[in-house]
């Protein structure tokens, strides 16, 4: 298994860790390092951990080992240290209370707001910011629950997304989404780690995080399999192992870079 460059004192490391539910482990002894300036795509079948990994980087799992972010340890971040450095989209988020559109994405900034305070000029500057970017301009007055489920999914990217943090973890966010907002989404991210943000994806579409991810950490039962640039990971071999079922090279897709790729199907 290669191991992930992280630049000193930036990214997030993950050393022997382990987190489960019930007390069953569902990601046992994982080391792996996701380095800021880059996009990390987490791949795996379903049940081998993903999730898992980005519920405990966002401060939401408890788990045994050392984790750190941007050089700290994760179980020593106040809560508040914690939301200004990490911004979470999860899995299947629901919006059920009856806030406007605009006050939603406006909740982002709370780890930046003044005790006693309203919003300030910069935080309704970064809501709206982030509506553009997702596109939501014309949306900001809506209850947030009558929404489609791919608009309240880039509601709550948004939402992320004016939060500005430096770190971005990500559970399946395009899955809702339609090809032309999964693709704004993807360049905004691009963007972010271009500017020195740590950015990962968790994604069941290979060829996706093969077009616009930098590294590849794989995941299978709980324990990485593989990890390190997409170009040299992924092969026919290691997919059929990790997904158990064979699987063949049919063309070549250009990445978000211009690197080309190859890109995969099972058969």
């Amino acid at each position: 298994m290669s191991v992930l460059p992280v630049a000193a004192g930036g990214g997030v490391i993950l050393d022997r860790v382990t987190a489960g539910y019930g007390g069953r482990p569902a990601v046992e002894s994982v080391s792996a390092r996701f380095p800021s300036g880059a996009v990390t795509m987490l791949l795996g079948p379903n049940g081998s951990g993903k999730s898992t990994i980005i519920r405990l980087l966002g401060g939401s799992l408890r788990f045994t080992g050392r984790v750190t972010l941007e050089g700290k340890p994760l179980n020593r971040l106040t809560p508040l240290q914690r939301g200004r450095m990490v911004g979470v989209v999860s899995q299947s988020p629901s919006l059920t209370f009856p806030f406007r559109v605009e006050e939603v994405i406006l909740l982002g900034r709370l780890p930046h707001r003044k005790i006693l305070r309203g919003w300030s000029r910069e935080d309704l500057e970064q809501a709206g910011d982030a509506a553009r970017e997702m596109e939501l301009d014309d949306l900001l007055s809506r209850s947030a629950p009558s929404l489609s489920g791919g608009e309240r999914q880039r509601v709550l990217i948004a939402q992320v997304i004016a939060q500005r943090p430096k770190i971005y973890l990500m559970d399946e966010p395009s899955s809702a989404l339609d090809p032309r907002h999964s693709l704004r989404l993807f360049r905004f991210l691009r963007r972010r780690a271009a500017e020195g943000s740590t950015v990962v994806v968790a994604v069941h579409d290979i060829n996706l995080a093969s077009e616009h991810g930098d590294f590849v950490c794989i995941l299978k039962r709980g324990r990485v399999e593989a990890s390190g640039e997409i170009e040299r990971v992924l092969s026919a071999d290691l997919l059929a192992d990790v997904y158990e079922t064979p699987f063949e090279k049919f063309g070549e897709a250009v990445s978000a870079d211009g690197r080309r790729r190859g890109a995969w199907r099972a058969v």
